[in-house]
């Protein structure tokens, strides 16, 4: 089939099972992967698995259907006859030796974290999408080889080192995984990119980037130094004796995933030139960073012993998720890179963007996070009046834990306190935690019973009340408009694909009148109008005053008597009180690290 061969160190020098990976022609977007296994039981078929997902990405993303060309022979090149059992199950006939040859092509053309990416500039490869198992060898070590396709593509990964590095690029470099986990843990880079390093405590950080785009490299990796110094600061320590950022720069993409001892970032390379862009990539690479520490190390029970085979159900990602994200922020507010006022502005833009969620009221925490599987990654025209993203509302949940706790102890506990004493542990010696384990560990740094916060906030579904818990620390939410001269409430949403609505927010005027997304917008009594100067429109209208709006239902014009809502505040703010009592002071303080200017 064309399958290049030859150029591989034997088998026996290496491992028991040893993955080679080549990219002879970049173009057409084929990584070619050869597995030679040693050891087999020769009477018993053979048994390869691909994973079905990839550990942080908590979706069946199907990676067996990229799979093609599936090759078995012994080690003397006579071919074995094979099976699929099921989807992403190959089966081989007794081999009548002891060791095995499999070769597979992989269509490698989605350049997201999470997936395979080939073209003429570079290869990426996430090993839960490229790399098959034998079930119940998975906890052998692996070696792995790669073959770039020309002598200036350099490769980059957190796997170790089996060769010298000096190899000539016919031969390849080789690297080790202690087992199966660290492989699919362990993406690799290869191609033309940048690369820089730096150290802290002694141990070596490296950041490669691959693409174009308008990143200040050398300010973005001394923000890095402080993002892991200020993160090692809050742990105490740093879990691992080496880190590689992958940063791949691409047209419009956003994402991370988060590694042991690496994290892939894919961000959109043209906009790292704004303050704005720039502040949320920094953001991105401190989330992922955190996760070294917690779920990496620091992980629930679910998600001890990985089962690649199907969903792991875990149902406190609001948690493993949703303080990684409010501690992104917080980090960069410790480094020094945002500062409290920019921090409280984010907040803010959070509190907003939950509470033009409907599906807060619907859906609890705790089945946000369980239902990851079948619904975050799969969104709809119902998921924003059906669901709640365990990331946003996880993340302001624990900002008001961690306000909660530090108004109960005095200030002398915090949810920094409580991760502390889960590190301690749970993370340090990767032992699973349970959630009775969460809640006590947040109730010891609290010094008091938290299960009503859990019951309302967690398991609940009830409006979180910001106000309650930020007066202890002089602070108070404020609820804008954002024009002089608001529209009055329909409730309409568009995704910019022209006048096609792409959701209406259940109990607002138009869903009450009839109208769904799918529907496409056509004028307003009368009049054309479009999605863009839809507000400016209905601004002539008063709350209450009725409308005739005409929509496109399929193929169907069909008109639509709607009387108007009151508008709605769309801009929230975090304030500081006029006048701040010595306690609030020392709140704020301990919480920020510094005092709000005072109007």
């Amino acid at each position: 089939m064309g399958i290049a061969q030859g150029g591989v160190a034997a088998p026996s020098q290496l491992s028991r099972q040893h993955f080679t990976v080549r990219m002879p022609e970049p173009a057409n977007h084929l990584l070619e992967v050869e597995l030679q296994i040693q050891e087999v039981d020769p009477e018993v078929p053979l048994q390869l698995r691909l994973p079905v997902w990839t550990p942080g990405s908590y979706l069946v993303r199907e990676y067996a259907r990229h799979v093609q060309e599936f090759q078995a022979a012994t080690e003397q090149g006579i071919p074995l006859a094979w099976r699929k059992v099921d989807k992403h199950t190959w089966e081989i006939e007794p081999p009548r030796c002891s060791a095995v040859a499999i070769r597979y092509r992989v269509y490698a053309y989605e350049l997201t974290v999470r997936t395979n990416h080939l073209d003429l500039t570079h290869a990426y490869f996430n090993g839960a999408a490229l790399f098959l198992y034998v079930p119940g060898r998975e906890r052998e070590p692996y070696t792995l080889t790669i073959i770039p396709p020309k002598p200036d593509w350099h490769v980059a990964t957190s796997l170790q080192p089996l060769r010298s590095s000096s190899e000539d690029a016919a031969s390849g470099q080789s690297f080790v995984a202690a087992d199966y986990d660290e492989l699919v843990d362990s993406p690799v880079e290869v191609g033309l990119h940048q690369l820089r390093s730096f150290a802290v405590e002694g141990i070596p950080h490296y950041f490669v980037v691959w693409g174009a785009g308008t990143l200040n490299l050398e300010q973005a990796v001394a923000d890095a130094e402080k993002i892991v110094r200020a993160t090692a600061a809050f742990f105490g320590e740093l879990p691992y004796d080496r880190y590689w950022f992958i940063v791949h720069l691409s047209a419009g993409g956003f994402g991370g995933l988060e590694h042991k001892y690496s994290a892939t970032l894919n961000y959109s390379g043209l906009e790292l030139h704004q303050p704005h862009s720039y502040r949320r990539f920094l953001a991105l690479l401190a989330h992922e960073l955190f996760h070294a520490w917690n779920v990496k190390r620091l992980r629930p029970l679910a998600l001890e012993k990985i089962n690649y085979n199907q969903e792991n159900y875990v149902d406190c990602l609001w948690f493993c998720e949703g303080a990684t994200s409010y501690y992104e922020n917080v980090i960069l507010l410790r480094a020094g890179i945002l500062s409290a006022e920019d921090f409280l502005k984010i907040l803010a833009e959070q509190i907003g963007r939950l509470q033009r969620t409907p599906g807060r009221a619907v859906q609890s925490l705790r089945e946000s996070s369980f239902d990851a599987w079948i619904k975050l990654y799969r969104p709809h025209e119902n998921s924003l009046n059906s669901q709640v993203s365990y990331y946003l509302k996880g993340a302001l949940v624990c900002w008001l834990l961690d306000l909660h706790i530090r108004h109960l102890s005095g200030g002398q506990g915090s949810l920094d306190t409580a991760l502390r004493d889960l590190w301690q542990r749970f993370g340090r010696t990767e032992k699973g935690y349970s959630n009775q384990d969460l809640q006590e560990a947040f109730e010891r740094a609290a010094g008091a019973d938290l299960s009503p916060f859990f019951a309302a906030y967690v398991d609940g579904t009830e409006e979180l009340d910001y106000n309650a818990y930020l007066h202890p620390f002089g602070l108070t939410l404020k609820v804008h408009f954002s024009r002089p001269n608001p529209p009055p409430y329909l409730g309409l949403n568009f995704n910019g694909e022209g006048n096609r609505i792409s959701a209406v927010e259940m109990g607002s005027p138009a869903q009450k009148a009839g109208i769904w997304a799918g529907d496409e917008l056509v004028a307003l009594d009368g009049f054309r109008v479009s999605a863009a100067n839809l507000p400016e429109r209905l601004a002539a209208y008063q709350p209450h005053q009725a409308i005739c709006l005409s929509v496109f239902q399929g193929d169907q014009l069909k008109h639509f008597w709607i009387p108007l809502d009151p508008p709605r505040p769309d801009v929230y703010t975090l304030e500081a009180l006029p006048e701040l009592t010595p306690a609030q002071k020392a709140l704020q303080q301990g919480w920020l690290g510094s005092l709000l200017a005072q109007e």
